[in-house]
């Protein structure tokens, strides 16, 4: 049984070149791949493709998170890439209602169905936001998400990088 999800108040607002991704920061133990998206994202920077997008990463943190945050922002050093730690839900649907795209990549690089996501509650609330999902291809993002249809999934980060200027340079994807 699905989990519900309250996407009422998650509008489309004018949309910014923004990636989104969100998801606790606590990469030793759950971790949401936030490091994976960074390098992904880093890499199309630094070849100019995306030019004038940013890459905005937001998800619940605890004081035990800190260093991990902190590696993630090293990582991140010349390119834009913003954090949101603990966000305020008012400011997280804005966020979610100015990003173009969403990225998800719990799961990357795993086999035990445990480390993958299960669901994908802030994938369906960045869907309500007007966000196309660009999600990988493991655990319940395959329920949400229709290839082509609904959003892209991908296995591997030439995929998801691909699929993302697909979406950047054909505004016919858009539809």
């Amino acid at each position: 049984i699905y989990p519900p999800v309250d996407v009422d108040k998650i509008k489309p607002l004018q949309k910014k070149k923004y990636v989104l991704s969100v998801g606790r920061f606590s990469g030793y133990l759950r971790d949401k791949k936030q490091k994976v998206l960074i390098d992904a994202f880093k890499k199309l920077y630094q070849e100019k493709v995306v030019s004038g997008w940013s890459l905005h990463l937001a998800g619940s943190a605890s004081e035990g998170d800190k260093d991990y945050i902190d590696e993630l922002k090293e990582n991140a050093k010349g390119i834009p890439v913003n954090f949101y730690p603990n966000l305020r839900y008012g400011e997280l649907v804005k966020l979610y209602g100015q990003s173009s795209i969403y990225w998800h990549s719990a799961g990357f690089a795993e086999e035990d169905p445990t480390k993958m996501e299960h669901f994908g509650i802030t994938t369906v609330e960045a869907m309500a936001g007007g966000c196309v999902p660009v999600v990988i291809g493991k655990g319940g993002q395959t329920e949400i998400v229709e290839h082509g249809k609904s959003g892209f999934l991908w296995n591997n980060l030439g995929e998801l990088q691909n699929l993302t200027l697909r979406l950047i340079n054909e505004d016919n994807l858009w539809k």
